[in-house]
Formats: structure tokens, sequence, C-alpha cells
């Protein structure tokens, strides 16, 4: 599992550039031209689609409020001694040996240390920052569109044709989950930037799922998705009720005792969030994605999380039977791909 990416990587950690590509990752490359007949396409993610582009959320967004949630006790921590260390320094330095005094010193340096570390490599990832870092697909230009930040060349202008995707696996101790990754290659191979797309997933079918979405709207049209029953359920809006909409949501299977405890990540992902700023498309990106007033496969997007907007009771049914059927399908896949 060495040519595996680190759990965070992308997010608090950087991936591994300027290399060549791994065995793995030419393994489970991704065509654009051919066609999963067997996995119905999903949704992982999707924000904002129509018959111009599909915007999706990046592959932490489920997990923002993570980092504050360990981060700020531990800062809090090293802040509090080294405050403490400090006052010991200047009230009571006239009672201290010389070496006392050093020791307060050292002790200062290393826990301030720790807390620039942790607030630095940690809780900027989260506070200050965007709410989300959306992609987007154009598929009339044939563009994919990476938002980093509102700056000055703060969004990655890609050809879709011309990048590489594949399904990345990330290893968190013993347990490996997926994505759907893209590495953007130089002419000798070699990679230069990468970046996921959408929601990771527990088993290579899911990402699998989630690439035929993106897949049949990009190389055939929106009429090439399930219209109907799809829908937008997905909000990014820094609401207290988004946050505990996606985190208790996202525990949803497993027992009440697990999913209750899931309310402190809702409360530290909504700190965070409510500090941040929304992402914003330059001009020029906006410009070439321009929406139609009478786009036919526009569809609404909802303020909160988990609400289904347009669609009337016999849609809803469809909805869901149609996830139950993808996740069945999912599963076959699986079974059968393990043996």
């Amino acid at each position: 599992m060495k040519e595996c990416a680190r759990v965070f990587d992308g997010w608090l950690t950087p991936y591994k550039k300027n290399r060549l590509l791994w065995e793995s990752e030419i393994i489970s490359h991704l065509s654009r031209e051919v066609v999963i007949e067997t996995l119905p396409p999903v949704d992982k993610g999707l924000l904002r689609v129509n018959g111009v582009f599909a915007e999706y959320a990046d592959r932490y967004f489920h997990l923002r409020g993570w980092a504050a949630m360990g981060g700020v006790p531990i800062a809090c921590v090293f802040l509090w001694f080294t405050l403490f260390f400090c006052f010991d320094l200047y009230v009571f330095s006239n009672i201290r040996t010389e070496s006392q005094i050093v020791a307060a010193w050292v002790a200062v340096s290393v826990l301030g240390g720790f807390t620039i570390a942790v607030f630095y490599f940690t809780l900027l990832k989260e506070f200050f920052c965007y709410t989300h870092y959306p992609i987007r697909f154009n598929r009339v230009s044939r563009k994919v569109y990476v938002f980093r930040h509102n700056g000055k060349g703060g969004v990655v202008d890609l050809d879709w044709d011309g990048v590489y995707w594949f399904v990345g696996r990330s290893r968190d101790g013993s347990d490996i989950s997926y994505d759907l990754r893209c590495h953007v290659l130089d002419a000798e191979g070699i990679v230069r930037d990468t970046f996921a797309v959408g929601h990771f997933a527990s088993t290579r079918a899911e990402i699998l799922q989630h690439w035929e979405m993106i897949r049949r709207y990009m190389e055939g049209s929106p009429a090439d998705l399930p219209f109907p029953p799809l829908a937008l359920v997905l909000s990014t809006k820094p609401t207290w009720r988004n946050c505990i909409t996606i985190q208790v949501g996202g525990a949803s299977g497993h027992s009440p005792v697990f999913m209750l405890l899931t309310l402190p990540w809702a409360f530290f992902r909504w700190i965070s969030q409510i500090t941040c700023r929304r992402p914003r498309w330059p001009d020029e990106v906006e410009a070439e994605c321009q929406i139609p007033i009478d786009d036919p496969y526009r569809l609404p997007e909802p303020v909160s999380s988990g609400e289904v907007i347009g669609l009337d009771e016999v849609s809803e049914a469809a909805l869901f039977e149609y996830r139950e059927k993808a996740e069945a399908a999912a599963l076959a896949y699986e079974a059968a791909y393990s043996k």
C-alpha cells in the first residue's frame, strides 16, 4: 500500500507531486470513452447542474469541522501551558535559579512552537478560508475549473480531454477510502497537480458510479443522466441546520449513541464555516458558463441539505428506488470484483 495517498492529502497535507504515475494509478485509470453499463450513475457531491455546467463540492467538504474539533482543544492546552510558563518567568523570575529560568524558556519555546504548528497546519485549513472548494465541469467548452482561492490565479483552468482521471486511494491506518481523482501531467508524464472531486467512498464501485455521472454529462448530454429522479440535495450554506444535517445524517445507519457523538463535530463545523468566505468564480469563468433562461436541465438548488425541491411524491419515490437500485448494483459489483 505504498502507492496510496495519506488520508488528508489534498486538505491538511499536500498531494505528492513532481513524480511519475504510480502503478496503482495506471491500473485504475478511467477512460472517457468507456461506458460503465452495469453501474447506474450516482450523485456524490453535486451542487449545481444545468445544460452548460455541473458543479461539485471538493472531497473534504463533508469532513470540515473535524480538524477544528481535534485542533482547538490541543491548541488551547498548548497555549495555556505557554502562558503559564511566561507568567512564571515574569512574576517569579527573581526567586528562580538560572537553570530554572532556562528550563522555563525552553518550555515556552517548545510549547509555543507546538501551538503555532497546530494553528498553521490544522486550524488555518478550517478557519478564515473558504466554505468549500468547488470543481466545475463545462460541457460546452469542455473545460474543468478547479477553485483554489478568490484572488488572481485562484482558479485552475483545464481541458477535459487533457487530464488524467483515475480512482484514487487514501489510507487511514488499515482502512482504505476511494475518491475520484485527477492528475495534471506535463509532456513527460510527470504529475504537476492533483485534485479530487466530490465525496469519497468506502468502495471502488461507488466512485465508478460517481465517475459515470460526470462522464455521461461531459461526453453525452444532460439527457443521459437520470432525469427524473435526479435532484440536488446538498447545500453549502454555513447554517447550523446544514451542519447538523451533514454530520448527523452522515452517521445514519449507525447506533443512536454514535449519531449523538457527531454533534460536537457539527458544532465545530458550524464555527469553522461561519468564519469562512464563500468561493467566487472569476468573471471570465462566469462568462463562459452563462445559463440559458429556458434551460430545461437546470435543477433548483436547496437552501438546506436533504431538502428536495421540485419533485412530487411519485418522483421522490422514484428517487429512493433509484438509489436503492444503484446501491445494490455497487454491492454486486464489489462482490464480483473482489473475486
